[in-house]
């Protein structure tokens, strides 16, 4: 038996030196990681300074110039002026020319289910009689009806 013993001690030994290299592995490599944290940090090595700011004027003709822009985009485009029931209607006619019941039809679809009320007849004509002061839409009788188109603004408004 006393031979087995001093096998059993033989066999122990190898597995604590395996664990005392790894242990000092682990030990190497968190002194490296804390090595490595002590060195400067960037904003350590860069020196501020302080730096003067003046505002600048604005010249007259700068400001003519940005009016005179401001105006001329006002008067040309006008998108952002149009309400959500009037891009609606745009949005129905699709390169088509057509009647206020073809219209009234096509835009009421969407409304219907969403829980919200359909357009009427009159409110249908307010919003293409505004369309038409924008210049989105134009209008040509034909019989007794009113036939509705868009025009290359409104066209280009849609796409």
């Amino acid at each position: 038996m006393p031979y087995g013993i001093i096998m059993d001690d033989k066999k122990e030994e190898p597995p604590l030196k395996e664990k005392l290299d790894e242990k000092e592995k682990i030990r190497n490599y968190i002194e490296e990681m804390t090595q490595s944290k002590k060195q400067p940090i960037a904003k350590d090595l860069v020196q501020l300074k302080h730096v003067e700011v003046q505002k600048q004027e604005i010249s007259q003709e700068t400001m003519d110039l940005a009016k005179t822009l401001r105006d001329k985009y006002i008067e040309y485009d006008q998108f952002e002026r149009l309400s959500n029931d009037e891009i609606t209607i745009l949005e129905t006619f699709e390169g088509k020319r057509l009647f206020l019941s073809r219209i009234a039809i096509i835009s009421n679809q969407s409304r219907v289910p969403l829980g919200i009320e359909p357009f009427k007849k009159a409110e249908l004509e307010k919003i293409l009689n505004n369309l038409i002061m924008k210049g989105y839409v134009e209008a040509e009788e034909v019989g007794a009806n009113t036939v509705y188109f868009l025009t290359e603004r409104g066209k280009y408004r849609t796409q």
